[in-house]
């Protein structure tokens, strides 16, 4: 039986919203696959103390990461994209090299089915698996990249470790990030879609159900796997359609009273 490895990235900022989401995936997971869960940036203790809390009902107790900011101070920041959005690109040298495989997940997301489903996609000769995205057809044409393979988003990503490794997929991704900064817009999303266009699986958007993707979709009766609270309407912040989801995780969270 296969461990699952579950890395995400996180900030004294986001922290809370890493517990719903950690919360979310645990309370629905449903297979006995063993689990291990990493979370990768800079938290204080006490909120390291607090996110361990809200999972060790579940067995779980997290290893953290800790980054250097200035690793990545030099690369493309705004507003709303922190260096923490770099830091993904990090989890094959981060994480044990005898482990091959990992799911990557964003903070600002609720997992409503069991997780397993998702690992057990076949990406073994790929180097990940996503949900391709039509709406990023703009970032298409500014990646050149031909209009078969389209455009994922890198909020949810199976991703094969070793091929990361094997081929130095960081290196590749700096390198064009680098090289193509003019035209960069979505940061390390828009560098590995030009990189690893044509070497990833695309998966049913059910597992990466964005906001945007909800706009499209209207009043449709849709049962997703996973809600990815894309852009600035994030439910702690505004209306959502599912809001009420994260509300639900957030009240068993130890973050359920402030």
């Amino acid at each position: 039986m296969e461990t699952l490895q579950v890395v995400t990235v996180s900030s004294d900022n986001y922290v809370k919203h890493t517990a719903v989401m950690l919360t979310s995936l645990l309370v629905n997971k449903e297979s006995s696959n063993p689990i291990n869960i990493y979370v990768i940036g800079s938290i204080s203790e006490k909120n390291q103390l607090k996110l361990n809390q809200s999972v060790e009902r579940f067995g779980i107790v997290i290893k953290f990461f800790e980054v250097d900011p200035a690793l990545f101070e030099s690369f493309k920041l705004t507003q709303y994209y922190k260096q923490e959005v770099y830091y993904r690109l990090l989890i094959p040298d981060l994480l044990e090299p005898e482990i091959k495989k990992a799911i990557y997940l964003d903070s600002d997301l609720i997992i409503r089915h069991d997780i397993t489903n998702l690992w057990n996609i076949d990406i073994e000769n790929y180097f990940l698996a996503a949900s391709r995205k039509s709406y990023l057809r703009n970032r298409r044409r500014a990646l050149s990249i031909p209009y078969k393979y389209g455009c994922f988003n890198a909020g949810v990503m199976v991703i094969n470790l070793n091929k990361w490794r094997e081929h130095n997929v960081y290196q590749l991704v700096i390198d064009y990030l680098i090289k193509n900064e003019k035209i960069i817009r979505f940061q390390e999303q828009d560098a590995l879609n030009g990189v690893l266009y044509n070497k990833y699986r695309n998966f049913n958007k059910t597992w990466n159900l964005t906001t945007t993707d909800l706009k499209f979709l209207g009043k449709k009766k849709i049962n997703p796997s996973i809600i990815h609270y894309t852009g600035r309407k994030k439910p702690w912040r505004k209306r959502h359609r599912y809001q009420f989801e994260y509300f639900k995780y957030l009240e068993i969270t130890h973050w359920n009273e402030d």
